[in-house]
């Protein structure tokens, strides 16, 4: 049976005993670029030539060998970026040259002019400006060196990425495998069907946490509604514990009559804790069952997504390989006042506003477990510690975007 008054887990010792738990070892598989954006690296990527390869040219224009105060230029050839020239330039002599040409050491080349800043002679140029050493050249390895580290594993593959990727003349990289997550939603009240009935509600937390789970890199699996049912939940669970690398469910954790989920871990699995001093989501278990991690979130919709974001995002992360979980704090004066608990971590929802030029965080003032509009009508979490009483209007509070939690 479980304790029915067990001890109130704190925020972030929750978070160290999620991670400190993962003894799972990712593999890896090798994926076409085109198909690596979101991705994790499983390797390291380490550059196999210079990039630029030679020196070149930043501009269109003349490519010189020039030596102090000389205006007049021979034009004796031209460059490509598929055709170097090949031969060595006299002094002062010049050739036409255009953007990403290949400069060669042979060349004898130690400036480049804009076409603009010349004027056109008969066989000849004159240079209009002043001519400055190495102008408009981009250096060997500017971009890339050789055998440096370009990406670390464990980085997350953005659309940007793809197109250094790309500059290496990589066709494939190896990634980790995506984490495969169960999900389902419990309680006999959920509306399975498409009309509205009486006495029950539509299911909001499976399809969102479906959804949050592919941003943050998984493969999201649909595991349906369970009725408060002891025997139809424990069946549910232990049918589909060695499918999963992870197993997640909405509802059913607190210890009513109904509530069929820790009584199932505990009998047939592990709970390492299941209620925690925050608000929302205190009731949150986190166990496993036949060694398969099992996180069991609140069932008002508020708690449950809350609750994902600053708890099991990064856990999540760190499954699956991703490295970036550090969110820079963004001090923001509250535009509030407000009384708090002590001893509890509360995570409100707000968004940011401006006035004269400066930010403040503006906070939803329905806070209820269940008013999903508190979701979707406001931008972020205001993180607010165990140990504030009281805030002041003008405080500054920490405010994490849900896009930078989810990226």
């Amino acid at each position: 049976m479980m304790n029915k008054t067990p001890k109130l887990t704190l925020a972030n010792d929750a978070k160290k005993k999620m991670k400190d738990s993962i003894n799972f070892s990712n593999k890896s598989e090798i994926v076409e670029i085109n198909k690596a954006e979101s991705r994790i690296l499983s390797k390291d990527i380490i550059a196999k030539f210079n990039i630029p390869e030679e020196d070149n040219s930043a501009v269109d224009g003349y490519a010189l060998n020039f030596k102090k105060n000389n205006k007049i230029f021979k034009v004796v050839g031209q460059s490509r970026p598929s055709i170097p020239y090949l031969k060595t330039l006299k002094t002062n002599e010049a050739i036409k040259i255009f953007t990403g040409s290949n400069i060669l050491k042979k060349n004898k080349i130690n400036a480049v002019v804009m076409l603009e800043d010349c004027k056109i002679l008969t066989d000849s140029i004159k240079i209009r400006k002043k001519i400055k050493i190495n102008q408009n050249i981009r250096k060997k390895g500017e971009d890339v060196q050789k055998n440096k580290v370009v990406f670390l594993r464990g980085r997350k593959i953005r659309s940007v990425d793809l197109a250094q990727l790309s500059s290496l003349g990589l066709k494939k990289v190896d990634v980790y495998k995506k984490i495969r997550v169960g999900i389902f939603s419990t309680g006999s009240e959920i509306n399975q069907n498409l009309k509205r009935k009486k006495n029950y509600i539509f299911d909001a937390n499976k399809i969102t946490l479906i959804s949050m789970f592919k941003i943050i890199g998984c493969e999201a699996f649909d595991l349906g509604v369970i009725r408060d049912n002891f025997n139809e939940t424990k069946n549910k669970i232990l049918k589909n514990s060695s499918k999963y690398d992870l197993l997640v469910s909405s509802g059913g954790i607190s210890n009513s009559d109904t509530d069929m989920i820790g009584r199932i871990l505990s009998s047939y699995g592990k709970i390492n804790f299941w209620k925690l001093a925050i608000k929302p989501g205190r009731p949150f278990a986190f166990g496993e069952i036949n060694k398969t991690p099992f996180i069991g979130l609140p069932g008002n919709p508020v708690a449950a997504i809350v609750t994902f974001l600053m708890l099991v995002v990064d856990y999540v992360k760190i499954l699956s390989g991703n490295r970036n979980i550090k969110i820079k704090k963004n001090m923001i004066s509250s535009n509030f006042s407000m009384t708090k608990k002590p001893g509890r971590r509360e995570w409100i929802r707000g968004w940011i506003t401006e006035k004269n030029n400066k930010q403040f965080l503006e906070k939803f003032n329905t806070t209820g477990s269940g008013i999903i509009s508190s979701i979707s009508q406001s931008d972020g979490i205001i993180d607010i510690d165990e140990d504030v009483k009281y805030i002041k209007k003008g405080k500054k509070l920490n405010f994490i975007k849900y896009e930078d939690i989810l990226n």
